[in-house]
């Protein structure tokens, strides 16, 4: 099987870029989290070449979560993979679990959203705050987060996790992971930023005369904004004293738990 050589690294498909292992991280406590268990990456139809399909099936996936909404799965599903368990869970919903995607059934109910929104705060929002409050919701009552933790709490792995892009849901999932095992959150955000390196020419030719002023409001379109993943951090840190409180709150991993997660994907 070939992973990547450093944290962070890309996997070298053709097909697709930003996907990577999870594996490489120093944690604080001196280990080192285990390589060839975790993936993160984008929708797996555009792996398309002989050799890009020898290597997704090199990795041996056991199981593969899909955090699209049903309207972006159906319209690039995933190709069955031999040996992997697929199961898809948006992992952007609406407080009544309705799936946000960008059908145009979905951009109107997006605009309402965001008009209510407005609406609320008593004054108009430019999408970008708006998006970086809906950021700092995604990490509470995330029936796709629930489940991700689920699959580890049990060790449903080698095990993939991915959106559209790899970008967003897979971005603050991927930056849970990594706390949850005890990985600093400079890195986790490090790991979290990276979408902007391996994204740089999609993000470069969106912003192609683009005026300069409003590049940091459109860079999420093809990347990630620093603010809206660390507002999802600093969300947690308002609501809870300290993040093992949050994953004992949220996905049942009381200290001991929590402790056998990391003996199982920790080494060193």
């Amino acid at each position: 099987m070939m992973t990547a050589t450093k944290p962070g690294a890309q996997l070298p498909f053709a097909g697709a870029g930003n996907f990577r292992d999870l594996g490489g991280y120093p944690t604080v406590d001196g280990r080192c989290v285990r390589r060839g268990l975790l993936f993160r990456g984008g929708c797996l139809d555009a792996l398309q070449s002989g050799a890009d399909q020898a290597l997704l099936q090199s990795l041996h996936l056991r199981e593969i979560l899909d955090l699209r909404s049903a309207g972006e799965a159906a319209a690039h599903p995933d190709p069955p993979l031999p040996g992997a368990h697929y199961r898809r869970l948006c992992g952007m919903c609406y407080p009544d679990g309705g799936e946000m995607d960008y059908s145009p059934r979905g951009i109107e109910r997006l605009n309402a959203e965001k008009a209510a929104f407005e609406r609320a705060v008593g004054h108009t929002v430019h999408d970008f705050d708006w998006f970086c409050a809906l950021y700092r919701e995604m990490p509470f009552g995330n029936a796709a987060y629930k489940e991700l933790f689920s699959l580890l709490e049990n060790h449903r792995v080698p095990l993939l996790f991915h959106c559209t892009c790899g970008k967003d849901r897979t971005g603050i999932a991927a930056m849970l992971i990594l706390l949850a095992l005890g990985v600093s959150r400079r890195d986790a955000v490090t790991d979290y930023l990276l979408t902007n390196v391996y994204r740089r020419p999609v993000i470069e030719g969106f912003l192609h005369n683009k005026p300069k002023t409003e590049w940091a409001l459109l860079l999420p379109v093809e990347g990630v904004s620093r603010k809206m993943g660390e507002g999802a951090l600093d969300a947690i840190l308002e609501k809870y004293p300290d993040y093992d409180s949050y994953f004992a709150a949220e996905f049942g991993l009381t200290p001991d738990k929590l402790a056998a997660l990391r003996a199982f994907y920790l080494e060193g």
